[in-house]
């Protein structure tokens, strides 16, 4: 064979090889769903779809909710992990989570990276009707932005708040947790209260074309695995077991205050004519589907889908004036209200503020900003 012919076939035998190289490990590694297999279980759960667990990632805990008295002993929970990732304890082991949670690690495909979940069994109580705001804490990890809880009556973190807090973190570069859309605020109407103020993405935000991030806190869950590519479906509003309501609920009632930013811009970056405002609200819904899997809001249907029962809308408001503002707004029932269904934990909850009307459009105008403290729920 001829210099040159062999350095054709080097050429090629080279270009083969780059063609099959093995594409590159997963560098993931997230508990994506847990449930848990009972052979009865209304034994255990108060409906089906709880065998189904609620996971805060921002929190790193997966929590089942189970009925009162519930043997926790030996319980072997089942995990559906990103691909090529490991988990430990092995999936499907059997563990005592009498005493508590138990730790599952997860290391990704490539192994270079770990996270390290807390998986609880919680005995079933009522969604908290009292906020405060007083109880958060920095997520888990590198704790760049705040979580906000409610605590039971045995002092156990429901992980009931949750925010777009994950999603400013992508863009978020070196922002310190105070400087994070939703944070807290010293001095509130009594104690601490909660500071939602709408932030500008900067670069990285205009090429997703996210320039703005308005501050949101809600009762339920945020998915920062869709943030960036479907973000109305990253807002999981009512999600989870401390969502579910046991009475009737009557009046959202609390505090807030509310400045709007100087210019409101739109999803381009553009100049919108008008001045920003503010929400708050409250959304009781149906929380199982007609085929018996679980159903939460999002971003697209928070107030318009056909499983909403009631709403109490204290917005959309202006800028307000001197100090702390109280407001209160009655539950209006467009649909039916079934004892049955809330005798069956069949209804959640959702309570959600905002900096931003047109926040979840990425429309607001940065610099905008509410306080909210002392909010109440009041049931029949």
């Amino acid at each position: 064979m001829s210099k040159l012919n062999l350095l054709i076939f080097a050429a090629a035998c080279s270009l083969l090889t780059s063609c099959f190289k093995d594409e590159p490990l997963n560098a993931e590694c997230d508990i994506e769903m847990a449930y848990l297999h009972a052979d009865n279980p209304l034994e255990m759960f108060v409906k089906p779809t709880d065998s189904i667990a609620t996971t805060n990632e921002a929190a790193r805990t997966v929590i089942f909710s189970v009925r009162k008295g519930t043997d926790l002993t030996a319980l072997a929970p089942q995990f559906h992990i990103t691909e090529g990732a490991t988990i430990s304890p092995d999936n499907g082991s059997t563990h005592d989570f009498s005493q508590g949670g138990v730790s599952y690690t997860v290391t990704s495909e490539d192994g270079s990276w770990q996270k390290t979940y807390n998986v609880r069994f919680d005995e079933k109580t009522s969604a908290a009707t009292y906020f405060s705001f007083e109880n958060f804490f920095l997520e888990s990890g590198k704790k760049r932005y705040y979580i906000w809880t409610d605590k039971t009556e045995d002092g156990t973190d429901m992980l009931n708040w949750a925010s777009g807090n994950g999603g400013f973190a992508i863009v978020g570069g070196k922002a310190t947790p105070e400087e994070y859309p939703t944070a807290p605020f010293d001095n509130g109407y009594e104690g601490k209260a909660v500071k939602l103020t709408t932030r500008s993405t900067g670069e990285a935000g205009k090429i997703l074309k996210m320039p703005i991030a308005a501050g949101n806190l809600f009762t339920g869950s945020f998915n920062t695995n869709v943030a960036t590519k479907r973000p109305l479906e990253a807002t999981h509003f009512g999600d989870g077991p401390y969502c579910v309501v046991s009475k009737k609920p009557l009046v959202l009632t609390g505090y807030y205050q509310y400045t709007p930013g100087n210019t409101i811009t739109n999803k381009a970056g553009e100049v919108v004519p008008g001045i920003d405002q503010g929400d708050i609200y409250a959304v009781l819904f149906r929380n199982t589907k007609a085929d018996g899997t679980p159903f939460y809001l999002d971003g697209s249907n928070v107030k318009t889908s056909d499983h909403i029962v009631a709403l109490a809308l204290v917005g959309p408001f202006d800028k307000t004036e001197g100090g702390w503002q109280k407001f209160s707004e009655n539950f209006k029932y467009i649909a039916n209200f079934d004892p049955q269904v809330l005798a069956n934990g069949g209804y959640s909850m959702a309570v959600v503020f905002t900096s931003s009307t047109g926040g979840a459009e990425f429309v607001g105008a940065v610099g905008s900003e509410l306080l909210i403290d002392e909010v109440k729920v009041i049931m029949e």
